[in-house]
């Protein structure tokens, strides 16, 4: 073969693969963002509880969701079902009250949720009648919190959502747990070690049941006596709640010493929580698995404001 034969050849292999890669490029152009894991990105404000507010809409109504982390179902206001924007599942959701008994309550499909760039449809929601003249009121559940993962920037009021887990740049802590109802860490005050749930929906720093075995040991050592009684029908029927404050010297999170925590008792609530009143000192990473075996993560992060 000439070499002026051996170059056309290469010069042909060369356009030939050229191609191939430019017709790959037009057909897959969204290849181009693969590197980039953030979907969607969210500015929310915060109430003097730290708690989250995320802006959403909701059918055609422009709205404020709490992002939550406890209850699994989206919780929105009886606005929704007034205006038949909700239609029935025929699912019921068993819940405890505070005073032990059980009740029912009806699941309804949602509407179409606009969250940033991402939609989430048919979500399964409850009827949330604490807040009945309000259509500012919902809450995030962990079934849509599960879907994606989600990074919290506590200093500028950002949330970044994907698809791909978040890598931390210095994390406080790492906490693991099982795809479950809702992500849980280990504590122990004064000797007792028990499960916490990680409430993004609560505004307390760890807020304890008073009727507890930790509950009636804070309230024995301490030799507590209540800041405050209220009635209440938020979580059952003219339900009295009881409400005692302490610091306690010393606690482990998750195998972290803290010190000088402050700790509330209340009656009306079933399980013991963590609340935004002590993550919000953090910025949060939540990697979702959506896989069993592997579970999920959530880790904090020092806030650069702290």
């Amino acid at each position: 073969m000439s070499t002026i034969k051996l170059f056309s050849a290469k010069a042909l292999r060369f356009i030939f693969t050229v191609g191939c890669i430019t017709s790959v490029c037009c057909i897959f152009p969204q290849n181009s963002n693969a590197q980039s894991p953030v979907i969607t990105k969210i500015t929310f404000q915060k109430d003097k509880y730290n708690r989250i507010f995320i802006p959403v809409k909701i059918d055609k109504d422009s709205l404020s969701l709490l992002f939550g982390t406890y209850s699994k179902p989206l919780r929105l206001t009886p606005y929704f079902q007034i205006t038949q924007a909700l239609y029935p599942s025929w699912n019921i959701l068993t819940q405890t009250a505070p005073n032990g008994k059980s009740h029912d309550r009806l699941l309804f499909y949602s509407p179409k949720i606009t969250v940033g760039n991402l939609k989430f449809r048919s979500e399964e929601a409850i009827v949330n009648y604490a807040f009945p003249d309000s259509i500012i009121t919902g809450s995030t559940g962990t079934e849509m919190v599960y879907r994606y993962n989600w990074k919290i920037n506590n200093d500028k009021n950002e949330i970044f959502i994907s698809k791909l887990p978040f890598t931390p740049t210095q994390a406080f802590t790492t906490i693991s747990y099982k795809n479950d109802s809702y992500p849980k860490v280990r504590v122990e005050i004064a000797g007792i070690k028990t499960n916490f749930a990680l409430d993004f929906g609560s505004g307390a720093c760890f807020q304890i049941n008073s009727r507890s075995d930790l509950g009636r040991q804070l309230i024995a050592t301490y030799n507590l006596r209540p800041i405050k009684r209220i009635i209440s029908d938020i979580h059952a029927r003219k339900l009295a709640d009881t409400i005692y404050e302490v610091k306690v010297p010393s606690l482990l999170f998750n195998g972290v010493e803290l010190t000088q925590q402050k700790v509330q008792l209340s009656s009306a609530f079933p399980q013991n929580i963590v609340g935004t009143g002590f993550l919000g000192d953090y910025n949060v990473i939540l990697n979702n698995s959506r896989k069993r075996k592997i579970g999920n993560t959530m880790i904090l992060e020092k806030r650069l404001s702290r």
